[in-house]
This record gives structure tokens, C-alpha cells and sequence, in this order.
């Protein structure tokens, strides 16, 4: 944009050398802010797939829980269905089982609560870039 004004001079004459530099350092801190905003993208961007990331190992491994415990559950129900002579002894299966859901539940509602902020605007992205310009 800067050329353009310069290329443009209704008086059809030439930039100093003062004039020329100075148009140069405001077109090298022009390209400096941009690359400091494709590199912040960039970060925020692997930062965002790592949240995602993270949040989907989450749920496999409260998917797993879940599975697991009710496998546990089953087979002590089927146990005590099965041995009517004794006593029902199931109950830390199925108590241990039920903690299990509780946690895997814990793990999905943090995994949706990442992903829930990943959907929020930054207030201002171009806010970090304006502070690393600062002297």
C-alpha cells in the first residue's frame, strides 16, 4: 500500500533517500507484524489440536471405564444369580463399577468443557501481537 502511495505522487517526483529508507522500515515492520500474527495463528492452532486431542483420549479411555465396569456388574450379578446358596457378595463389584461410571462421567463433561471453550471468540486474537510490538 505504501508503494502504491509513493508510486502514486501527484508530483511526479522522486522519494529522497530519507524518504525511501523510511518507507522501507515501515514496509520490513509491516511484514514483521504479519509473520508474528501467522506464527501466533499457528501456535493457537496447535494448541487447539492438542485440546482436541487430549479431550478425545479422554473419552476413549471413559468409553473403556464404562465398558469395563459394566462387564464387572454383569458378572456379579450374574455370580450372585447364579450361587443362590450364599450370600450376595457383589456389592463392591457393583460399588467399585458405579465409581467407574462417576469418573468416566467426570472425564466427558471436562473433554466437552474444552472443546465448549474452544468455541469461544478471542475478545481480540490481534491483542498479543499489539503487546510484542510495544518498545
Amino acid at each position: 500500500m505504501l508503494n502504491e502511495l509513493v508510486a502514486s505522487d501527484p508530483t511526479g517526483s522522486q522519494p529522497s533517500e530519507d524518504e525511501s529508507g523510511e518507507s522501507q522500515l515501515v514496509l520490513d515492520a509491516g511484514n514483521a507484524r504479519e509473520q508474528a500474527r501467522q506464527s501466533n495463528r499457528a501456535v493457537r492452532q496447535l494448541e487447539t489440536d492438542k485440546i482436541l486431542i487430549d479431550a478425545d483420549q479422554r473419552d476413549d479411555a471413559a468409553t473403556a471405564r464404562d465398558v469395563a465396569s459394566d462387564k464387572r456388574e454383569r458378572a456379579a450379578d450374574l455370580k450372585a444369580f447364579l450361587d443362590q446358596d450364599e450370600p450376595y457378595a457383589g456389592l463392591n463389584q457393583r460399588r467399585a463399577a458405579a465409581l467407574d461410571r462417576s469418573r468416566a462421567k467426570g472425564d466427558r463433561e471436562a473433554s466437552a468443557q474444552d472443546r465448549a471453550e474452544l468455541t469461544k471468540p478471542d475478545p481480540d486474537p490481534d491483542a498479543a501481537d499489539r503487546s510484542s510490538e510495544a518498545p
